[in-house]
């Protein structure tokens, strides 16, 4: 999920989404019912899906970059 969403062309949907799957991530971490874990491996493939559909049309319908997204990356 995280690779197909770093596919937007739109910057604040590529970083809400990153922080989204992070977050969900995070959040189910320690579940350990398999039943629930097969819930939640489901909803990611439904997910997984609509992410990859919404890029699609992200690219058809692209715009400039922001400036943020053109600044270099420090060098340290």
């Amino acid at each position: 999920m995280l690779r197909e969403s770093k596919h937007f062309n739109a910057y604040n949907y590529r970083m809400y989404a990153v922080r989204r799957i992070r977050d969900a991530f995070r959040e189910n971490k320690n579940v350990k019912d398999p039943v629930e874990i097969q819930n939640l491996v489901n909803k990611a493939k439904r997910d997984l899906e609509i992410i990859r559909r919404q890029v699609q049309i992200g690219q058809l319908y692209s715009t400039d970059k922001l400036v943020i997204e053109n600044q270099e990356k420090p060098r340290t």
